[in-house]
């Protein structure tokens, strides 16, 4: 007997007894019982995605984690760490689904294989060439509307891009997740276009989000945030910023620069600050080169200064997490006169020093006095 035939009641009781991989594969064998799966739909705490161009390949692993990893867990040992309920792979070779039955998702073919504790399932799209990008972004699409059609999936735990990303895929990606991390970096830098740029910086809520990045298409371009955007990201950090508008900075809480910027970026930034602009940046990291008194009168050329209200013990917890011992040589307030707010800028060598010698890292910390910050270093009141 058909399961979408039977009572409500009946139906409710099968579904909620059933496992992911049963719920995974009644979710193939027809629209109708996808729909039926939707109404109790199973939750999960996340997936994770590696998008691999290079070697033209996809792979979307939904998994139930037991809580939350950490940063020293790589794309490929929290596979291990968690131990994933199902792996996707996009496309698909026929010898890795040899004796399982196609299925289909959308109007793609997929062929999942069951092993004890893993269902590998490769996909492909017959409409199109095998191995190119249109191919990836259709299936990629199509998996993901599939996946949410009878699963909650509370987030994304990681979201990483390699060597290309093809016209079209960042799109894919769902904004009702919340995604801890997205990688958009590699060693070298990576083409967007204005409108992916965008998406990224304002539809998608990330806890981080690394970006290595050009925009190629558009000579000159700049990105422009929109103003009816609220904050949606926690971390942005920054490693090529030829796009960067330093008048108008991405909406992050934290900002970090890794390659080293100028004086006179400093110094726009800054002024934009005071003028009342990146009023949601709380936190900044900038790296420069050995800072000398030309360039901090440059950095703050046309900026009021006052001296700073905060003890050599607040700046010590401020700066804590940075690795190796820490020499502040600058540390100086700004007032935003509009509302009165204040930002501490410190200046501070990182890495290991001597009598003789001071490693080559400077770092320049903007600290807004939002409450977060103030807790942050033991002042409960400004």
């Amino acid at each position: 007997m058909k399961l979408y035939r039977m009572p409500l009641l009946i139906k409710r009781i099968i579904i909620e007894e059933l496992g992911f991989d049963e719920r995974l594969f009644l979710s193939f064998t027809s629209k109708r019982t996808c729909g039926l799966l939707g109404l109790l739909k199973n939750d999960l705490k996340g997936i994770s995605i590696t998008i691999n161009i290079d070697n033209s390949e996809i792979t979307v692993c939904v998994q139930k984690p037991s809580h939350r990893w950490s940063e020293q867990y790589s794309v490929f040992n929290i596979c291990s760490y968690f131990g994933y309920n199902c792996n996707f792979n996009i496309p698909y070779e026929q010898r890795y689904g040899m004796g399982s039955s196609a299925r289909t998702i959308g109007d793609s073919t997929v062929q999942p294989v069951l092993y004890p504790s893993t269902i590998y399932c490769d996909l492909n799209d017959k409409r199109v060439g095998r191995y190119t990008a249109s191919n990836l972004v259709i299936v990629f699409g199509n998996l993901l509307r599939h996946l949410n059609k009878f699963l909650n999936i509370e987030n994304c735990l990681l979201c990483e891009f390699d060597k290309t990303i093809p016209v079209g895929l960042i799109h894919q990606l769902d904004c009702t997740y919340s995604y801890e991390r997205i990688y958009v970096r590699d060693t070298n830098v990576m083409d967007v276009s204005p409108k992916d740029l965008t998406f990224l910086l304002e539809n998608i809520k990330a806890s981080q989000l690394s970006l290595n990045v050009k925009v190629l298409s558009v000579p000159g371009y700049k990105y422009q945030k929109s103003p009816e955007k609220n904050r949606s990201i926690d971390w942005l950090k920054i490693y090529g910023y030829s796009w960067v508008d330093f008048s108008e900075l991405p909406a992050a809480r934290l900002l970090t620069f890794v390659e080293k910027i100028q004086p006179d970026q400093m110094n726009m930034m800054l002024k934009s600050w005071v003028a009342g602009r990146n009023r949601d940046m709380e936190i900044g990291d900038f790296e420069f080169e050995r800072l000398t008194d030309l360039n901090c009168e440059a950095i703050f050329n046309g900026i009021t200064r006052h001296e700073t209200q905060l003890t050599k013990a607040e700046i010590g917890k401020f700066i804590e997490f940075v690795n190796g011992e820490k020499f502040v040589n600058i540390a100086v307030d700004i007032l935003r006169e509009s509302d009165g707010i204040r930002v501490t800028v410190i200046g501070a060598w990182t890495g290991p020093m001597s009598r003789y010698y001071i490693n080559e890292t400077q770092k320049m910390y903007v600290m807004v006095w939002s409450d977060s910050n103030l807790r942050a270093i033991g002042r409960t009141n400004q």
